[in-house]
Parts: structure tokens; sequence; C-alpha cells
């Protein structure tokens, strides 16, 4: 009778432990901080001033979406003996946020990409050739700008369009294609919000940067967007590969 109630007990504290600490308050989806981009940042900086400008990056090929390009290789940093092990809410350690460069030719400055967003893309690529492979052309849905369509989520079978949530406000934001038939997410809803917060009418360049300077987190696999009369427009697409 003891060992029942101990075993309740046990089982009624496991119980507790979750409610306190809920799926989204886990180490794999807790958000990136200040303090772990900084402890990155200064080893990155270290490394690089000790190594004639070199970067802790794995390689990557040049058709690999630009945001994504410069993944932190975190063993080199290791083996420099600069830093021991990687954050807590990285990849590498079973977290949602790889560690990536920008502007590795300036500032080097470290961001994330949310790890999450880009396995839904692969996901959703590996349908998409799936169905070019019957069909012999992509599921393009109806024309968004030149080159870019919405995914015509009836041919994929979905009931309902295809979306991913904004690592930037937790919105729902749609999955649409390029000409190409790769999957990229539409972030024009979180660009508008920025836009409208910051009270920004113009902009020259492409608005990405713009999420860019102001959240820890890239915008990997979008097009390129620029302002025009007050509408964000995408530009010609890159290519863009979801390996």
């Amino acid at each position: 009778m003891m060992k029942l109630k101990v075993i309740g007990i046990l089982f009624l504290t496991l119980m507790l432990t979750a409610c306190l600490y809920p799926d989204d308050q886990k180490v794999d989806h807790q958000p990136t901080n200040d303090e772990q981009l900084e402890e990155v940042q200064q080893a990155v900086h270290q490394y690089k001033e000790q190594n004639n400008g070199l970067l802790p990056i794995k390689n990557r090929d040049q058709d690999t979406p630009v945001y994504i390009k410069y993944p932190i290789d975190f063993n080199t940093l290791k083996e420099a003996n600069i830093m021991g092990q990687p954050p807590a809410n990285s990849y590498e350690r079973g977290g949602a946020y790889s560690y990536v460069i920008v502007d590795p030719e300036g500032e080097a400055a470290v961001k994330v990409s949310d790890v999450r967003v880009n396995q839904q893309l692969r996901s959703i690529n590996y349908d998409i050739n799936l169905y070019r492979n019957k069909n012999l052309y992509p599921p393009y849905g109806d024309m968004i700008f030149k080159n870019y369509f919405e995914l015509d989520h009836d041919s994929l079978e979905e009931k309902e369009p295809l979306k991913v949530k904004s690592p930037y406000t937790r919105d729902e934001l749609d999955v649409i294609i390029n000409v190409d038939g790769q999957p990229l997410v539409d972030y024009r809803p979180d660009v508008y919000k920025l836009l409208e917060e910051q009270g920004i009418s113009e902009y020259d360049g492409d608005l990405r940067d713009l999420l860019v300077e102001e959240y820890p987190m890239v915008p990997s696999y979008s097009p390129p967007m620029v302002l025009e009369d007050g509408e964000i427009i995408f530009k010609e697409h890159e290519t863009e590969t979801n390996e």
C-alpha cells in the first residue's frame, strides 16, 4: 500500500512539473535572448580576430538562401577554446534555433533562424515535389506578383491553406511558391506591422533587412521585398533551396 502511495506522489509531482513548464517554455521552445546572442557574438568576434578575419562557419552551397548561408560552426569555436557548449536553445542541443551570421563581410552579426519553420517548409517541399513528379509542373495557385504564386492547397489535397507560425509575431503566415515551385514564407504581414509601428512610409532596399535589424531572428526562405507607393512588392526571385 505504501508503495502505491509513493508511486502516486511521484506521478502527481511529474504532472505538476509538466503544468509548471508547458510546451512553449521547454528548452527547445524558448526564444533566444540577448545574453545568448551576445555570448555567441563575442565568440565569433574573438575567433575572427585570432584567425585573420576568418569566420567560424559551416560550408554551404552558393544557392543557399542568404540568411542561412553562414551557419555558425560551434565545433570550431570549441576546438579553438573560445566557447564550450552551444546555447541551450540551439539546434545542436535539440533546440529550435540555428545560429547564423549575417553581413559576413562587414559586422558579422549573429542572428538565429527558426528551425521549426525550415522543417515545415522542407515537408511542404516534399509534397510539392511529389505533385510535380505526377503532373510535370508545381501546384501553382493565383499569381501574387511576377514569379510568385499562391500555393494551390487543393492540388496538394490540403483542407486549408498551408501556413507557418511567424517567428516574430507568432501569427500564422501563408506559404507561397516561386516560379521554380519552391515554397517560401510570405512575411508581408509582419513587415506591414513593423512599418506601422515605426512610422515608416519610405524605405530603400530589401525590407527583410528591416526585420533583421529589429529582431534577433532572420526571415529564412523568403522572397526579397521592397516598398513601392506604400505597398510591399516581391522582387525578382532569388534561387532558394530547402535542403
